[in-house]
């Protein structure tokens, strides 16, 4: 019987735990994924300041979703898809060649250098 009492109390103190701990983290989650998500805009705000042959102050930026963005502006509009890693992003004008994710050497080749 002591036991199952532990267990019980184990059990307990993990829900309470997990009460008070789960909100805050999925917060901070919920703000870092946002931020990311918003990283590339200033990035696809200057390319579309070249393409659209617009000012910045009259380009808006919409996110599209999966990383692609609508920048709109002096009564034109261009595609763009993005690739963030935390806040480092490259950006490209949809139908050329996706930006890069990230540089990354082959399987094998870094324990090959060892």
């Amino acid at each position: 019987m002591p036991a199952a009492l532990t267990r019980h109390a184990r059990s307990a103190m993990l829900a309470q735990v997990m009460r008070s701990v789960l909100p805050p983290a999925s917060l901070c989650l919920l703000v870092a994924c946002s931020t990311a998500t918003g990283a590339a805009v200033p990035l696809v705000r200057a390319h579309a300041h070249q393409d659209l042959d617009c000012p910045d102050k009259k380009i808006s930026v919409e996110p599209q979703g999966g990383g692609r963005y609508r920048a709109v502006g002096c009564g034109r509009s261009a595609l763009y898809h993005g690739a963030c890693e935390h806040l480092r992003c490259a950006v490209g004008r949809e139908g050329a060649e996706p930006p890069p994710w990230r540089d990354r050497p082959e399987p094998g080749a870094i324990e090959g250098q060892r």
